[in-house]
């Protein structure tokens, strides 16, 4: 009879989660994985082929919890230019308070020079698309809102805005000073081009 499942993939995923966050995907050995979940190589193999397959689960897990409701909820909001803005502010939130200083998995992940399988780094590129497409839907919505310049490059702008996001990210595992990352958020906003102003007799400048 096949032995019943004690661990359910959620928990097991929940797991294995935290140690790739801690340590990296070169940096996780097998040993580490079992010791986390309480399942046995056999066991953890058996449910998801090989230490590859386990993390591109737990990278699709992390995303889904990360970014799905906060997208979502963002990307509804009635001001665009203030969505951004959140979300940057909800970015630098949750860097500050993370004790362990781990940034995000999936851009820890983009940086990381490991060698992983192709499914791994697709899935990287596919969320972190999901970013920008929101960044670019909110800017889009902007510029028809009149609060952007219609000559806005919004595929060029929205890649900046990423870069950002990356920025905060990074410069948060290395120096979580709040003043230096809201620097980063606040310059990124500034930046975003304005509708040009028109003199008392209708002349852009």
């Amino acid at each position: 009879m096949p032995r019943i499942r004690t661990l359910p993939d959620d928990t097991v995923l929940e797991r294995a989660i935290g140690v790739f966050w801690q340590n990296g995907y070169a940096g996780t050995s097998l040993r580490d994985l079992t010791q986390a979940t309480g399942l046995s190589s056999s066991a953890l193999y058996h449910r998801f082929t090989d230490k590859d397959g386990l993390f591109v689960e737990a990278l699709r897990r992390y995303a889904d919890e990360g970014l799905v409701e906060r997208l979502a909820r963002l990307s509804a909001a009635s001001d665009p230019l203030r969505a951004i803005s959140a979300f940057l502010d909800e970015l630098i939130a949750l860097s500050l308070a993370d004790p362990h200083h781990r940034g995000c998995l999936l851009v820890n992940t983009a940086l990381d020079g490991a060698a992983m399988s192709d499914e791994a780094r697709a899935l990287v590129r596919t969320r972190l698309g999901e970013v920008e497409q929101f960044l670019a839907g909110r800017l889009k919505q902007a510029v028809a809102d009149g609060a952007l310049d219609p000559e806005t490059d919004i595929a060029a702008t929205a890649t900046a805005l990423l870069g950002t996001v990356f920025a905060i990210r990074v410069m948060a595992r290395l120096d979580p000073n709040p003043t230096r990352l809201r620097a980063l958020a606040d310059h990124a906003i500034a930046g975003l081009p304005r509708p040009p102003k028109t003199t008392s007799k209708g002349f852009r400048r």
